[in-house]
C-alpha cells in the first residue's frame, strides 16, 4: 500500500531541514577557528590602545580650578602638581598643555606667592617623581625655558626664577646637589644656569663641572638637548681647560656634538679673544689639524684691543701658518659673522649692524695700511696689499648701503 501523497511531502521536508541543520551545526568535537579568535584579539588590542592613546573627556584627569583672587596654598599647589603627574603619564598632549600652563601661571601669575611656590617645588623635587613632557629643552630670553623636558627640569627652572627674585638660596642647594651626582643631563644643565644666577663666584666650580659634563661617557654617546645647550657654560666660564676636549668633539662622529663644540669654541674666540688666542700662539699644535679652523677663531680678534691685535700679527709671522690659512685669516676679518641666539647664562648678542661693520672695517683699512709699512711683513706684502683692495671694496659697498659717500 503506498503513502499519502501528503505524508510523503511532510517527511521529505522533515529530511531537508535536518541536513540543512547538521551542516550549519558541526558536532561538538570539531576544533574552532582559531584565525577568528586571533583576529579579535588584534581587534581588542588596537581599541585598547587608542583608548590608551586618544583620552576622551570623560576619561581625562581633570584638574582643579584655580583661584583668580589669591595666591595658591601650598597644599592647593601639591594637589594640583599629583593632578599634573597624572596628566603627564596619560599621553594626552592638549591636556598636557594646559596643565603646563595652569603650573606656569600659578608660578608666575598676578598672585603667585614666591615663598609658597618655593616650598611646594622643593617637596615635589624630594619626592622623587616625575614624567616626561613631550617637550624639547628650548631656552628663551634671559635664559629662561619656553619648553622643558620633564616636569622636574620644569620646576627646576621655575625654582631658579623664584629663588632669584625672592633672594633665596632654594635653588642653589638643589643645584649644587643635583651636579653632586650623574642623574639627567637636562636637570645638570638648569642647575648649573641656576648656581650661575646665584652664585656669582661660582665660575671656578661651573668650569669644572662642565669637564665632568663633557668626560661623561654615557651622556656622550647620547647627548641630549639639555646637554648640548650646556656648553653655554664653556664660554660663560672662558675654561681654557675644555679647548682640546671641544677641538676633538669638532674632529669627532657625533653631528651634534661636533656642532655644539663649534658655536661653543666660536663663541669664546669673540668673548675670551685674548686668552684664547694667546693660547693658540703658545701651543701651535693644538690646532695644527685644523688649520682653517683656527683662522676663525683668530679672525674674530678686535684690531683695536692692542693686545689682540699683538696676537694676530704673531699669528701671521709664524712660520707654520700657510698662505691658504692666512687668506681664511683675511676673509674672517673682512665678514666677522657670530652666533645668535639666547643661551642659558650668556648675554643676547644682537647681529652687527652696517655701522658697526662700517667702523670695524675703517679699523681694519687702517691696520692694514700699518702692517704694509712695517718691514716685518715685507714677505706678506702682495697678500696684504690684495686684502687692502678688498677691504676697500667692501667699505665702498657698505657705505653705499647707508647712504653715504665712500671716504
Amino acid at each position: 500500500m503506498k503513502p499519502p501523497l501528503l505524508q510523503v511531502g511532510i517527511a521529505l521536508i522533515c529530511l531537508i531541514l535536518l541536513l540543512v541543520f547538521a551542516w550549519r551545526s558541526p558536532p561538538s568535537d570539531t576544533p574552532k577557528d582559531p584565525y577568528n579568535e586571533i583576529r579579535f584579539e588584534r581587534t581588542a588590542n588596537v581599541n585598547h590602545r587608542q583608548t590608551a592613546d586618544e583620552p576622551t573627556a570623560a576619561k581625562r584627569t581633570h584638574l582643579p580650578a584655580l583661584p583668580t583672587e589669591k595666591a595658591m596654598t601650598q597644599d592647593e599647589i601639591k594637589i594640583l602638581l599629583d593632578r599634573v603627574l597624572m596628566v603627564l603619564r596619560s599621553g594626552d598632549a592638549l591636556a598636557i598643555k594646559e596643565a603646563l600652563e595652569k603650573l606656569d601661571w600659578v608660578f608666575n601669575g598676578e598672585n603667585h606667592d614666591k615663598a609658597t611656590g618655593i616650598a611646594a617645588i622643593l617637596s615635589f623635587l624630594e619626592s622623587g617623581q616625575d614624567a616626561a613632557t613631550g617637550e624639547g629643552f628650548l631656552v628663551g630670553e634671559g635664559g629662561l625655558l619656553t619648553e622643558a623636558t620633564t616636569l622636574r627640569v620644569f620646576l627646576m627652572d621655575h625654582l631658579g626664577s623664584l629663588s632669584r627674585a625672592a633672594g633665596s638660596s632654594a635653588a642653589l642647594e638643589v643645584a649644587r646637589e643635583n651636579l653632586s651626582r650623574f642623574h639627567s643631563a637636562d636637570e645638570w644643565a638648569i642647575s648649573m644656569r641656576n648656581v650661575a644666577w646665584l652664585d656669582p663666584h661660582s665660575r671656578v666650580f661651573l668650569a669644572e663641572r662642565t669637564s665632568a659634563m663633557l668626560n661623561h661617557e654615557e651622556w656622550r654617546r647620547n647627548p641630549s638637548q639639555g646637554m648640548l645647550e650646556a656648553f653655554d657654560f664653556i664660554v660663560h666660564t672662558g675654561a681654557l681647560s675644555t679647548v682640546p676636549a671641544l677641538h676633538s668633539l669638532i674632529t669627532g662622529d657625533d653631528a651634534s656634538l661636533a656642532r655644539a663644540a663649534a658655536v661653543a669654541l666660536d663663541r669664546m674666540a669673540t668673548t675670551h679673544a685674548l686668552t684664547l688666542t694667546t693660547l693658540l700662539n703658545q701651543q701651535p699644535d693644538l690646532f695644527a689639524t685644523t688649520p682653517l679652523l683656527r683662522a676663525n677663531l683668530f679672525g674674530h680678534a678686535d684690531l683695536g684691543n692692542p693686545g689682540q691685535r699683538n696676537q694676530i700679527e704673531t699669528y701671521l709671522l709664524r712660520p707654520d701658518v700657510s698662505a691658504d690659512e692666512r687668506e681664511k685669516l683675511f676673509n674672517s676679518l673682512l665678514q666677522s659673522g657670530q652666533f645668535v641666539s639666547h643661551n642659558l647664562v650668556t648675554r643676547f648678542t644682537p647681529p652687527e649692524t652696517p655701522a658697526d661693520a662700517d667702523a670695524r672695517l675703517i679699523r681694519l683699512t687702517h691696520t692694514v695700511n700699518e702692517w704694509l709699512a712695517d718691514e716685518r711683513f715685507s714677505r706678506l706684502q702682495g697678500e696684504l696689499r690684495q686684502f687692502g683692495e678688498t677691504v676697500n671694496r667692501v667699505h665702498d659697498e657698505i657705505n653705499t648701503d647707508l647712504g653715504s659717500d665712500p671716504k
